[in-house]
């Protein structure tokens, strides 16, 4: 009786012993090898959903009812090792979460946290030798109305380092923007007239030692011969009025530590800064809509701004 008593017990710290280590799991937001390799059966769905909100600090900001999505995708995001994960949660537009993983035995722990995204077309990894790892490029879709009816896919790229995410690209892959004119005039006597412009692009990279990120930017400008006010007309009601194609080239850094276009000189410090984004890409200038700047730069204390062309030397 005294033996068997002594196995119930040790049987029982065995079972209290799985019990605490897979609490813990939980809370430190660690995966299982089953769940990666199948995060769609109805179980691991939710368990993985659970584990990504926890890890990332999220719990209660979601409900696991509105969960619409679970997607792994495999790439040496963290490590360079070709079995990291990231995983993308998504809960319906504008509520998508993507965090990171790295695999130890049969358990993937949890790396980090790139952020909240509207929502996710794909995710692929660009070989960086430099760095050892992957840089991650997610294709986000926002889909929103804030002056106009955009909807715009947006390539934004990612390093690990320190424990976390680094932004180091931003720029637009797709855009297709609708408004009325009126909205932009203080006069109410003003024609009714709808306007649109849109991008589509062709995108190439190449690896190595300097991975380069080539974009075609084909974009037209268009009005609609329906002059009502409230709904963005039908698409057969477009004209084409202007046309143009744009080649942009990014490449990678490694001063700069992100995919910058060129390099020019602030005359005001007479600092090197990097020039990361070029206005004059954009399509609404085929509508007359020209910003009042012309270039995004990098400085070198890592601050971002918006500066005129004449403000610099190229």
């Amino acid at each position: 009786m005294g033996k068997k008593k002594i196995v119930l017990l040790l049987s029982a710290l065995i079972l209290l012993g799985g019990y605490t280590a897979a609490a813990w799991a939980r809370i430190e937001g660690d995966l299982s090898q089953r769940q990666v390799e199948d995060p769609n059966s109805e179980k691991n769905r939710e368990d993985i959903a659970k584990s990504v909100l926890e890890s990332t600090g999220r719990t209660g900001q979601y409900d696991l009812s509105d969960l619409e999505d679970v997607t792994v995708y495999f790439g040496g995001a963290v490590t360079g090792n070709e079995e990291d994960v990231l995983v993308s949660l998504s809960f319906g537009p504008k509520n998508t979460v993507i965090a990171a993983y790295t695999p130890d035995g049969n358990v993937y722990e949890y790396a980090g946290d790139l952020g909240n995204f509207y929502g996710v077309r794909n995710i692929r990894f660009v070989p960086s030798p430099e760095l050892g790892k992957d840089i991650v490029i997610v294709r986000e879709n926002v889909d929103q109305s804030l002056g106009s009816f955009e909807q715009t896919d947006v390539l934004r790229g990612y390093v690990y380092e320190n424990n976390g995410f680094r932004d180091v690209l931003n720029t637009p892959e797709k855009i297709e923007s609708s408004w009325n004119n009126i909205w932009n005039q203080s006069d109410i006597r003003e024609e009714s007239l709808w306007r649109r412009v849109t991008e589509n692009t062709e995108s190439s990279w190449s690896s190595g030692e300097n991975p380069q990120l080539t974009i075609t930017r084909y974009q037209d400008y268009l009005e609609s011969s329906d002059q009502s006010e409230g709904q963005v007309p039908e698409d057969e009601t477009f004209d084409k009025k202007q046309s143009r194609v744009v080649v942009e080239r990014f490449y990678w850094s490694e001063e700069w530590g992100r995919f910058i276009l060129r390099e020019a000189v602030e005359k005001a410090t007479g600092e090197k800064v990097a020039i990361v984004e070029d206005l004059s890409a954009s399509p609404y200038l085929l509508a007359g809509l020209a910003d009042d700047k012309d270039y995004g730069i990098l400085r070198k204390d890592g601050t971002l701004d918006y500066v005129k062309e004449e403000e610099l030397e190229f």
